[in-house]
């Protein structure tokens, strides 16, 4: 305790008694802050603070309202977005924040032969636009950014998107400066200079990230009132629990259900809760036996205990994942529920696939907390004696979250435990990145079944060049029934997200997307 109040101390511009305006803390660093190539929450949400997007969700929803955009508007066919940008922008080097700087960052993305496009793997733009435009086999949605003058950006597409302007809000496509890409991509990641409420100061790796209040930014936002935001990482969340009782963290992220519980029955402490815009799952490897098989796959979602599992392990309004999508969200199915706790039901299925005595198999899982998985090792140990009173013995496989990703991505699992929060509020946001074919190819796939399936392919490229919502609706229920039916992945559970705050921090936000808009927030009694 002494070194975090140490640490914090040393960091950032300090107020009256010697700290600073706001400390947040949360269980793990992030990975990098570029955002065209993080794939996690930690990283995106630090960078959505330093930089802005052509547009953004509206705190709270999943409203589009502009940001570098002021306005917008598409062509009869729906192939064409023209975006109006706001005058006088500029990133924190001095740069101008204008058409110009907005066609660099899609061109560095999209384009895999662009000078600046490097050797990332750009996860994101490929799962949201599908392809890279200079791909001739798979082009994608993008097929040109055109500039009409330094305040006004074209997009050309490949054919009409329901899902566009959505995706193009998402925080993965943070605009950035490019003076200091061309500079050092690489150092880009550590150091990212954008247009945002706040710039970075300093982040020391698996510690704390420090935010200073940007002068020069000029977005839909007032100035920010909070002057410096300090990020700590504190993997112990006994330690970090402790620090927000006694007044050093004005915010914990990410809180256990049953801290969550204990902290909201205090005085100065009050529970808010993230909707729950996420997905707790189990992909089952496909291209590794048994799980090649149906039944088999259906046979784990038959032992498993979801509603004892939610009981014992999660807090109040997580649902079963009867759907893939969030309750609520465009084309979720109502006759779709999750697979029925039944031991002799999966036990049969196992006979039936030709496995009487049962099989062994491994199962990964990340160490660190998720926001929709807060105990990893506790639901993964429910899970193990689950499937062993259907005869399948499981060894656990916990793995530091980095390994893990990159294990799962290259598909060296039998199974993995593992999540989704959502971006967008765009049901393909869910299905595309998670479950199709396009989104399996090592050694950065997103879809960690390795599911490859035709129709659901046909329907996934059917809802994206689809802006009808009625038309859409009903794809997503096929998809829907599919993904149940064929079970590469089981669906156990969407959960809101508590966070801690103390009483006197104002003004927070809970967002679906899980931002945290510092910039909204003011400090004081």
């Amino acid at each position: 305790m002494l070194l975090l109040a140490f640490a914090v101390a040393g960091c950032g511009n300090l107020d009256e008694s010697g700290t600073p305006e706001l400390v947040m803390a949360r269980v793990k660093d992030a990975v990098n802050l570029d955002p065209s190539h993080a794939t996690e929450g930690q990283s995106l949400n630090v960078a959505s603070e330093i930089m802005e997007g052509l547009v953004m969700f509206r705190p709270g929803t999943f409203d589009v309202m502009g940001s570098l955009a002021t306005s917008w508007f598409t062509s009869k066919d729906g192939t064409r977005w023209t975006f109006k940008l706001r005058p006088n922008a500029k990133f924190s080097d001095g740069t101008p924040a204008d058409a110009a700087a907005v066609k660099f960052n899609f061109d560095r993305w999209r384009l895999q032969h662009d000078p600046y496009h490097g050797a990332f793997s750009y996860a994101y733009w490929v799962s949201e636009f599908g392809g890279f435009s200079d791909d001739p086999k798979n082009p994608g949605v993008v097929k040109d950014v055109i500039v009409d003058s330094p305040l006004q950006v074209t997009f050309v597409l490949n054919g009409p998107s329901g899902t566009f302007l959505r995706n193009v809000a998402m925080q993965s496509f943070l605009i950035g400066s490019p003076t200091a890409i061309k500079h050092d991509s690489l150092a880009f990641e550590q150091h990212p200079i954008g247009s945002g409420p706040y710039v970075l100061r300093e982040w020391l790796r698996d510690d704390h990230i420090t935010l200073d209040v940007n002068p020069t930014y000029s977005g839909p936002a007032h100035r920010a009132r909070i002057q410096t935001v300090v990020i700590r990482d504190i993997p112990d969340q006994a330690t970090s629990v402790l620090s927000i009782e006694k007044g050093e963290l004005s915010m914990l992220t990410d809180v256990r259900s049953d801290d969550a519980a204990m902290l909201g029955a205090e005085r100065d402490i009050k529970i808010v809760r993230q909707p729950s815009n996420n997905l707790a799952y189990i992909a089952m490897n496909v291209e590794k036996k048994p799980f090649d098989n149906v039944l088999v796959r259906r046979a784990v979602a038959q032992a498993i205990d979801i509603p004892a599992i939610l009981k014992a392990l999660y807090g109040p309004g997580t649902i079963p994942g009867d759907n893939w999508t969030p309750p609520g969200m465009l084309g979720e199915n109502p006759r779709v529920k999750i697979w029925p706790h039944d031991v002799t039901a999966a036990k049969a299925l196992l006979a039936q696939a030709g496995l009487p005595h049962g099989f062994a198999t491994t199962l990964y899982l990340p160490t660190t907390p998720r926001p929709y998985m807060p105990d990893p090792q506790r639901l993964a140990e429910a899970i193990q004696a689950d499937l062993k009173d259907a005869g399948i013995i499981v060894t656990l496989e916990p793995l530091e979250f980095g390994v893990f990703l990159s294990k799962v991505q290259n598909g060296e699992h039998p199974m993995c435990l593992i999540g989704w929060s959502g971006d967008n509020g765009d049901p393909d946001n869910f299905y595309y990145p998670l479950l199709d074919q396009d989104s399996a190819v090592k050694p950065f796939a997103q879809n960690y079944a390795f599911w490859r399936d035709p129709t659901f392919h046909k329907l996934m490229l059917a809802g994206q060049r689809s802006a009808d919502d009625n038309v859409r609706r009903g794809i997503y229920q096929q998809a829907a029934q599919l993904v149940h039916d064929q079970v590469p992945a089981i669906p156990l559970l969407h959960t809101p997200v508590p966070i801690a705050l103390r009483t006197s921090l104002r003004g927070f936000v809970a967002s679906p997307d899980t931002e945290y808009h510092f910039e909204l927030m003011t400090t004081g009694t």
